[in-house]
């Protein structure tokens, strides 16, 4: 090459840099202002959140309440043609029954299929198709320490999601069952434990022993292997449930308050259920009323008693409190227990009270101080068969 030939192409060079520096420029022009061309990773932590949100709404479609004259759990759909998976002893002693779906729709012609009161399982089928399900996965190959995720209706707060890990896998009875720290109460009974890839790997089956909350899940393979023997030609049929029968005796929780309302309504609801006490509603009374925050207000609820079908109403009002223990969260929560006429059976009072429920139990003024003296007495009649000793019914 000579001189002559060199110098043209070092300007080609350089022009080519010219204009890629040019159209370089053009593309920061057009991107907003403030975006970053560098895409930071998202932490751990933040995948595995996103991962349980898209499965809970992937999922979520297929988990149903089983509803029946004498209460309510959980089940979830596997079949598209209307075969759900439950518990035994959710279906055991019902005779009117209706299936709920996430969309709102209820079956009232309900068919048990199969019941197995040793594993605890029940098949149901309802008249539909085309129906959302949850695939099943393979229970052998759990693990300690597999992180799981439940989805259920506890006390019939439908699609309510835990997370825990399989923290031990047990023999009951010659069955196998998972051991789980996802939180469950009554009404998650026959739920989907979900695995990392959204695959059912145990049907749940709330347990309590000795007053303690150990939560159990049914491995999903004994689902698995008694599906080719299920059969739909003799089907036991319910008796849909009518409104009627929808109408539940027991004390009805209801109310409204701050945004601690909601913590502390949970941890009511989980107290009065474990220690025996008959719960009447399904869930949050919640109604759109802006004068209550949202929440149906007392005269309401009192009108609304006789058609409920509940022995009492317990009404709780939460207010926020002053600062406790350096910025804490506290709330002033107020208790008002009603018969089935309206009449005032007790009022209490806690001021001041950390808002989570913490170790308010052994606080002078705590809210739980001033609701289980009540557990057992007009109000909050336990069941029939149990005492404020054991909250097993006996057997």
């Amino acid at each position: 090459m000579n001189a002559r030939e060199g110098v043209p192409r070092s300007l080609a060079v350089v022009f080519l840099a010219v204009i890629c520096a040019v159209n370089t420029m053009a593309q920061d022009a057009h991107r907003p202002s403030g975006e970053s061309t560098i895409q930071l990773p998202q932490s751990s932590t933040e995948n595995k959140a996103n991962e349980w949100a898209e499965i809970v709404a992937r999922t979520g479609p297929a988990v149903v309440v089983v509803q029946t004259d004498e209460g309510l759990g959980s089940g979830f759909i596997i079949r598209a043609d209307g075969i759900i998976v439950t518990n035994h002893h959710v279906v055991a002693n019902a005779k009117a029954m209706a299936v709920k779906l996430q969309s709102g729709e209820v079956y009232r012609n309900v068919y048990l299929l199969s019941s197995d009161p040793v594993n605890d399982l029940a098949f149901l089928k309802i008249e539909a198709v085309d129906l959302p399900t949850i695939p099943l996965g393979n229970s052998n190959s759990i693990q300690l320490g597999d992180a799981v995720l439940l989805v259920g209706s506890p006390l019939g707060l439908e699609q309510t999601v835990s997370s825990g890990l399989i923290s031990g896998i047990r023999l009951d009875n010659g069955v196998r069952v998972l051991q789980t720290s996802a939180a469950a109460s009554h009404g998650s009974s026959g739920g989907p434990l979900l695995n990392r890839s959204g695959d059912a790997v145990g049907v749940m089956r709330f347990k309590l022993v000795n007053g303690e909350n150990l939560n159990f899940a049914i491995p999903i393979n004994y689902v698995r292997g008694k599906l080719d023997t299920i059969t739909v030609s003799n089907p036991k049929s319910f008796v849909p449930l009518t409104d009627q029968a929808e109408r539940h005796s027991g004390v009805w929780v209801a109310g409204y308050g701050s945004g601690a309302f909601e913590r502390i309504y949970m941890e009511v609801l989980d107290i009065l259920g474990s220690s025996g006490v008959k719960i009447a509603n399904y869930g949050l009374q919640r109604v759109t009323n802006t004068r209550q925050d949202g929440y149906m207000p007392l005269p309401s609820l009192i009108e609304m008693l006789p058609t409920k079908g509940a022995d009492s109403l317990l009404y709780i009002k939460v207010e926020p409190g002053a600062p406790y223990l350096s910025g804490i969260e506290s709330a002033t929560v107020y208790f008002q227990c009603f018969d089935a006429t309206g009449h005032v059976l007790w009022n209490e009072k806690a001021t001041s009270v950390l808002a989570s429920g913490g170790n308010v139990l052994f606080h002078p003024r705590g809210w739980k101080s001033k609701l289980i003296p009540h557990i057992g007495k007009p109000g909050l009649l336990l069941r029939q068969g149990q005492e404020d000793s054991s909250p097993e019914p006996k057997k």
